[in-house]
């Protein structure tokens, strides 16, 4: 499972949600038992009281007295009864003048008196349905407040998905700026600001190089152009032939390293078909343009797989695999086995040094003194392969080194 921000937020506070339940429910007991032991003892106060008073006037008024302590009369008849059925009483003091008794009922405690004729009355306080819904009050503030504050955070943290979105399109190749998010002042922005700024730079080298890279084709293909022009001109046929071919292969090698950059760029757009594989190898051939590919090159079918693919593309990678393993083969040859899944490029030499994962990295090679080159071969192959979405693996058995690229069938 992915553990997001998002998700530990909300996590988060929902740990902080109930621990506030939890907490104005542990307090608001407390806070309850607390009130009712306190009116308790005022009630027993104000029993005494009323008992000393009627001892001492014949005028004093039960009712007007416990108005005056913040009772109310309740006047409902069945919920006297009722109240008096089920409530709690806590204390009940007899005396020649009534009985005088509190009742706990709903968190909230009531002064009853019976009086000596019979007479009963019922009073609750006016002042606890106020401190109940002041608690009340509180607590759902305390929610509300909560739940405000999760969405505030969550709606802070929207840019960070559109800020993700367009991270993903920029490195598909997509280039989008972030400029919008500097007229918000806060962490986000500022990140988005150092990135935009960071898109522009690198967007500034990107076109550095290819303005580079497409200048040298240029000024290559101008004197390639011009001998061509003067091989036209030559009397002898075979000298003639020679030239155009080794004119025509530096073009060749001029719209390879096109090719290439734009695969190293991320600016290749695939023409994705289906191809027999022997199509492929042949292309690949015509690639290497050399008289002795079949003297230097074993080539068995198991099958000749369909497979999806860019005929250039991937015919520019196999020339480089097998020139590869040409190269750097004891024997200056090489095997190629076609299956229906996979195809495989072997050859013997040497076993390399390092891991595998290290050849991959761009201008790393194995050290040989009879080999030229700048290290870009597997970099290059490599990269061919992911784009396709195929699998490059690699093993050394036996004094061979197998180079396998995996594909899936066509179905």
């Amino acid at each position: 499972m992915k553990v997001t921000i998002n998700l530990k937020i909300t996590v988060l506070f929902a740990a902080a949600f109930l621990f506030v339940c939890a907490l104005f429910v542990l307090l608001g007991k407390v806070q309850i038992d607390s009130y009712l032991t306190n009116e308790q003892n005022r009630q027993k106060e104000i029993v005494e009281k009323i008992i000393y008073n009627l001892e001492m006037r014949e005028d004093f008024s039960i009712h007007d007295y416990l108005l005056s302590k913040s009772f109310v009369l309740v006047e409902n008849e069945r919920d006297i009864k009722y109240i008096i059925a089920k409530g709690e009483k806590v204390l009940r003091v007899d005396s020649v003048y009534g009985s005088f008794s509190s009742i706990i009922y709903h968190n909230q405690i009531f002064f009853y008196v019976k009086q000596a004729d019979s007479k009963q009355l019922l009073y609750e306080l006016n002042t606890s349905a106020r401190l109940e819904y002041l608690f009340l009050f509180s607590f759902f503030f305390s929610l509300i407040l909560i739940v405000f504050l999760y969405f505030s955070v969550l709606r802070s943290l929207m840019p960070l998905k559109i800020l993700k979105r367009k991270i993903e399109n920029i490195n598909a190749g997509k280039i989008e700026s972030l400029h919008e998010y500097s007229q918000i002042n806060d962490e986000i922005s500022e990140i988005s600001f150092e990135f935009d700024h960071a898109i522009n730079k690198i967007q500034e080298l990107i076109k550095s190089r290819q303005f580079f890279l497409r200048m040298i084709m240029h000024e290559i293909k101008t004197p390639i152009g011009k001998g061509r022009i003067v091989c036209e001109m030559l009397d002898d046929q075979k000298q003639k032939e020679r030239l155009i071919t080794i004119f025509e292969r530096l073009e060749l090698l001029i719209d390879e390293f096109g090719k290439i950059e734009k695969v190293l760029s991320r600016n290749y757009q695939l023409n994705l078909q289906t191809y027999h594989l022997s199509l492929i190898l042949e292309q690949a051939e015509d690639y290497l343009m050399r008289d002795d590919f079949y003297q230097k090159v074993k080539i068995t079918y198991k099958e000749d797989a369909m497979i999806v693919a860019d005929l250039e593309l991937f015919s520019l990678m196999l020339k480089n695999l097998i020139d590869n393993a040409i190269k750097y083969s004891d024997d200056k040859s090489c095997e190629i086995i076609c299956s229906a899944d996979y195809i495989i490029v072997r050859n013997t030499g040497m076993q390399f040094k390092k891991t595998f994962d290290y050849y991959l990295k761009p201008f790393v090679r194995e050290y040989n003194a009879q080999v030229k080159g700048m290290g870009l071969g597997l970099y290059i192959i490599n990269n061919i392969c992911n784009l396709h979405g195929y699998n490059l693996t690699y093993s050394y058995e036996d004094g061979y080194h197998t180079f396998k690229i995996i594909f899936s069938r066509l179905k």
